[in-house]
């Protein structure tokens, strides 16, 4: 049955699905005309497909038996274009094995190779007792979780019994997702005439001071995200070089490692503010947790995770099992939703936000037939 469902994978389809998908422009907040072309192809597909409240894709494949429910979720929006492109962000233009544009990586690949997937089993007729869910959702990219459409998606009522967040993570299998939190601080002085500042308190100083011990803090490492990070983000303060500042505000966010929380940054922020009050009797400060988001770890033994394992071997191609720094959906499909969820996509995380993205097409469609061997395993009838 393998070499049936692999025979359907169409490469030409594939490519020409995620050449149309990054075409069309999907950065936050303008997906429409993206959802609406993905949903014409899924009903072409004869899949039950609708758009949302939201603005979210979800379309359907019921096997002929009951059995469980696989998401397969995604995200159609991108981040802006900015500067330096040689390419046109929206040319999907193909150079050599590599396709380029906004959103190649992150994440219309993985969508387009979900739907390739999805397509071979149709084709191919082959049994299955469950259902498929396909979510491609709006606004992941932004840092609101209630703009979030995943989670306006679980805030509905949805729900699966395993999923795959398709996002490039180097063709490895997804364990874990990093969560971030951000801390705003905000120090306050006295104003006062710059040639006579030691009637005042320079509010920039005593942020400087903040920064300094926030320096010294170390990040957390966790074996399948590697090291965390903390970044002094933003800083905004004064008037003009002639005034003393009263006011300055600081943003630093933490990316979060499986096993921490943002409430735990929080407390450090706090712990530094005390310090150095103890320390100056003029120092003042506050400190406001402005996001947050969670970190996610699965384990091995999950069946989502045994079906790709085991598409991987029929493949006959080595894989590793490895987490994301960065934060991603599998967040709420874990830690909401309460489903069992691995990442997997193709692209190379690193160049998901910058000029010139791109995704190898060779990893595209190796990407597709791991979703089909995954979703064939997971519904197979025994």
């Amino acid at each position: 049955m393998h070499e049936a469902i692999l025979k359907k994978i169409n490469e030409k389809n594939l490519i020409d699905i995620l050449q149309n998908l990054v075409r069309i422009p999907s950065v936050s907040g303008s997906e429409g005309q993206l959802a609406q072309y993905i949903k014409g192809v899924c009903v072409e597909l004869g899949l039950e497909t609708t758009i949302d409240q939201h603005g979210n894709v979800i379309a359907v494949f019921k096997g002929s038996k009951p059995g469980p429910r696989i998401a397969l979720n995604s995200h159609m929006d991108t981040v802006g274009y900015g500067e330096g492109w040689t390419y046109d962000p929206t040319g999907a233009e193909i150079v050599g094995d590599k396709l380029y544009g906004r959103g190649s990586c992150d994440c219309k690949s993985s969508i387009a190779s979900q739907i390739a997937a999805v397509k071979a089993l149709i084709e191919s007729e082959v049994e299955l007792a469950g259902e498929i869910a396909l979510t491609y959702v709006v606004e992941e990219e932004v840092q609101n979780a209630n703009q979030k459409g995943t989670v306006k998606l679980l805030n509905d009522g949805f729900t699966a019994d395993m999923a795959i967040n398709g996002e490039a993570i180097d063709m490895n299998i997804g364990l874990a997702g990093g969560g971030m939190v951000e801390i705003q601080v905000k120090t306050f002085g006295k104003r006062a005439h710059g040639s006579t500042p030691h009637e005042g308190i320079n509010a920039i100083n005593q942020m400087i001071k903040m920064m300094n011990e926030v320096n010294q803090l170390k990040p957390g490492y966790h074996p399948l995200t590697g090291e965390g990070s903390i970044v002094l983000g933003v800083i905004e303060g004064g008037e003009r070089s002639s005034v003393v500042p009263d006011e300055c505000t600081l943003k630093v966010s933490r990316f979060l490692i499986p096993g921490e929380k943002g409430e735990d940054f929080y407390e450090e922020i706090q712990t530094i503010i005390d310090k150095l009050k103890t320390e100056d009797p003029h120092f003042k400060a506050t400190a406001e947790m402005t996001y947050t988001s969670e970190p996610s770890v699965i384990d091995t033994k999950e069946k989502i995770v045994e079906h790709m394992v085991q598409a991987f071997k029929t493949l006959d191609i080595s894989y590793a099992f490895s987490g994301t720094p960065q934060h991603c959906d599998v967040d709420y499909l874990v830690n909401k939703g309460k489903i069992p969820t691995v990442i997997f996509g193709p692209g190379k995380i690193k160049v998901g936000h910058i000029p010139d993205e791109f995704v190898e097409l060779p990893e595209v469609i190796t990407a597709a037939k791991v979703y089909a061997l995954t979703l064939y395993e997971a519904l197979k009838i025994k």
